[in-house]
């Protein structure tokens, strides 16, 4: 399972940065530009220019001032004002620095950049979508990647109303036949065809904004983070992008471990990687932390992984066999259990070991069936803010030459809740802002310590 929104973002996801902008009544008289970037003279080129420079300037007033002037009272009503600035100082800590590297498309209400990211030093794609009647408003900034920008010198994938039809087609058979919830699915169906029926794809002739509006429209219907449209028939190309040799370089989502004052572990990762080698570096950090008094898992810039990594590290946690979770898969009509593993490698910690883990808005999927199954096991104390709310597994399901669809198949039953945590996140025990949840938990950890003492 991996996030559509994480801070470590991957092929498999994305991360949406829901906004909502007022035109200002008056128009510039030159292109906005960001350094040698020169940005089109229309609405979305003029939010791509404001966004960057907000971003940029790193004061919290000017965030505040920003969310105040343009944000849109619908999108308060689904993440605050302070949420909203904390998710944005998580992002910089991932990223410190956004350079725009060149447009890549354009329309009145759609704009997508080559952007680098620094100090990562990678390129993803900011994808600037815009509702189609005024007020115009920014729905949403999809990041996707990292991708390669030398393959952006090749010529733009474009779309005929033929293509067009086929895709909705075959977008809507592939949700009839394997999204989780068939109801859903149906609905889902009638909107794109509604949709199409109005003219809605008409204009449409770049294939990236197709996806994106596919997408949007698809989760104005399920809410489902998981469930997007992309460009590519296949999964050839995101293979190609999982290089191992990246995957070690960035030491397989492992950031930090490291003993804390007061005897306390910390262990720091950024995803849950699927192989044997990340097994490995998890075996040897736990062990690294085994004689630790209280442990904290950070996952505040996780955007979710593997269940097998997941049930690894918990089996660390726990003396006995434990059931950790459940997930049912529709197209197979089947319920696989997930429990504790006899044989770890390394010393168990105890179950009486105090536990933490660290949660933000941007902890999805994967991360947060980790969060879940230790808060409901009432194994850890959750400590941080609600996260994304993803927790249905996806495949990944050709359309045809030119795009595929990302479907949830399944979702996550949790044995004690018989629920799970999508679209509401997982609530932590301890709500503080995401860059004040490891002090929280720290001085939470010492104090405990030091009444078993």
């Amino acid at each position: 399972m991996r996030r559509r929104l994480p801070i470590t973002v991957s092929v498999c996801s994305a991360l949406i940065i829901h906004a909502f902008l007022l035109w200002p009544s008056t128009v510039q008289a030159a292109p906005p530009t960001l350094g040698q970037v020169e940005l089109p003279d229309t609405p979305a080129g003029r939010c791509a220019a404001a966004f960057f420079e907000m971003y940029s300037s790193n004061e919290e007033a000017v965030d505040r001032a920003f969310e105040t002037k343009y944000r849109a009272k619908s999108a308060l009503e689904q993440r605050s004002i302070d949420e909203r600035l904390a998710m944005l100082q998580q992002l910089r800590r991932q990223w410190p620095q956004l350079a725009p590297q060149r447009v890549l498309s354009s329309t009145e209400q759609g704009l997508t950049l080559l952007v680098k990211a620094d100090p990562a030093g990678q390129f993803f794609h900011f994808q600037f979508d815009f509702e189609q009647q005024p007020p115009y408003g920014l729905i949403g900034i999809m990041i996707q990647g990292p991708v390669d920008p030398e393959a952006e010198l090749e010529p733009k994938q474009k779309i005929d109303a033929e293509a067009r039809a086929a895709t909705i087609d075959g977008v809507i058979a592939a949700l009839k036949e394997g999204y989780v919830y068939p109801e859903v699915a149906k609905k889902m169906a009638a909107a794109l065809r509604a949709h199409a029926a109005a003219g809605k794809y008409d204009n449409m002739t770049d294939a990236g904004f197709f996806a994106l509006r596919l997408t949007e429209d698809l989760r104005e219907v399920c809410h489902d983070k998981h469930l997007h449209v992309d460009v590519g028939a296949d999964s050839r190309r995101m293979r190609e992008r999982e290089d191992p040799r990246r995957s070690a370089r960035e030491n397989y989502g492992f950031v930090r471990a490291e003993r804390m004052s007061g005897n306390v572990g910390f262990l720091k990762l950024n995803s849950f990687h699927p192989s044997k080698q990340a097994q490995e570096i998890a075996a040897a950090g736990l062990a690294f932390l085994a004689n630790c008094d209280a442990l904290i898992f950070d996952l505040r810039d996780n955007g979710g992984g593997s269940p097998e990594m997941i049930k690894f590290i918990s089996s660390y946690l726990f003396d006995r066999p434990t059931h950790l979770n459940s997930f049912y898969y529709r197209p197979t009509n089947t319920t696989t259990e997930t429990w504790t593993m006899a044989d770890i490698p390394g010393k168990r910690f105890g179950e009486d070991l105090p536990v933490y883990v660290l949660t933000s808005g941007f902890t999805f999927s994967g991360a947060e069936e980790f969060t879940y199954n230790l808060k409901n096991l009432k194994r850890a104390t959750i400590v941080g803010e609600t996260t994304g709310g993803g927790a249905h597994p996806v495949t990944i399901r050709p359309i045809n030459e030119q795009f595929h669809l990302m479907l949830p198949h399944g979702r996550a039953i949790n044995p004690i809740t018989k629920t799970n945590w999508e679209g509401v996140g997982v609530i932590p025990h301890v709500k503080t802002a995401a860059d004040q949840a490891l002090e929280v938990a720290h001085q939470d950890a010492l104090k405990r310590i030091a009444e078993a003492n």
